[in-house]
């Protein structure tokens, strides 16, 4: 899985790994996953050892939630460090570990001049430089989410404010359309509706023509099937246009 596999951001930490051959760079974000920090680098024994590490870090952040950085090739493949990557995290897995993956190209380059703009001297870097790298990974992944999360957000309240709620005059029911587009034609006001409980795939296109009285309004269902091909006709139209843009 990568970046995308989480649709929330829940109120607990991650830790994120950078997996080299000789060590683990390790970072954990804060309790609201807005930033991540560099906390330990773990030099390497052998599997055992090294998912035991991990998992007692787990637990030390309470938490259970792993990303682990995504070695791919310049051009986007994955290649024979990423199966060594993978290899590693499904003992964390097996451990009871739920691991993510994040692409990491160039991060290392990335944390390496953090630390040299830092004034950090060679020694240092080496021993700083892969922790370092997985908070950068790990930043990338949280804003990353953080904008889904936004996004998401954003088209819910979009969604709230095109519905319509409307009255069955026959059963007294609430109904909620959903509003898509308001059209003109020979002085009078339409707008084209789809049932907003329907599926995407599912729904159909209906108008209603909007009746004005005082400072109310009032949707009258277009009957006539000729005015029904005329409207449907320039949704269509407005529709291909905003699609052009």
């Amino acid at each position: 899985m990568i970046a995308e596999q989480r649709e929330e951001i829940m109120n607990e930490r991650i830790i994120c790994l950078d997996i080299g051959d000789a060590r683990i760079g390790v970072a954990a974000s804060d309790m609201t996953r807005l930033i991540a920090n560099p906390i330990d680098t773990i030099y390497r024994v052998g599997w055992g050892p090294d998912t035991k590490k991990v998992v007692a870090i787990c637990e030390q952040y309470e938490t259970t939630e792993v990303l682990a950085g995504w070695p791919l090739n310049m051009d986007g493949t994955a290649g024979f460090q990423s199966e060594k990557v993978k290899n590693f995290c499904q003992q964390l897995e097996k451990a009871g570990l739920t691991v993510y993956y994040q692409d990491e190209r160039l991060t290392t380059v990335t944390a390496t001049n953090a630390l040299i703009e830092g004034n950090m001297h060679r020694a240092e870097r080496k021993h700083n430089v892969d922790k370092v790298a997985a908070a950068v990974i790990l930043q990338q992944w949280l804003d990353t989410q953080r904008n889904l999360q936004q996004q998401a957000q954003q088209e819910e309240t979009k969604m709230d404010e095109n519905i319509i709620e409307l009255i069955d005059d026959e059963s007294g029911e609430s109904v909620q359309f959903l509003h898509l587009a308001t059209l003109m034609h020979e002085g009078k006001e339409y707008i084209a509706v789809t049932d907003a409980a329907e599926d995407d795939e599912e729904c159909g296109v209906f108008f209603m023509e909007i009746i004005t009285e005082g400072d109310e309004d009032s949707y009258s269902p277009v009957e006539d099937e000729k005015l029904q091909d005329v409207l449907f006709q320039q949704f269509v139209a407005m529709m291909d246009e905003e699609d052009d843009e």
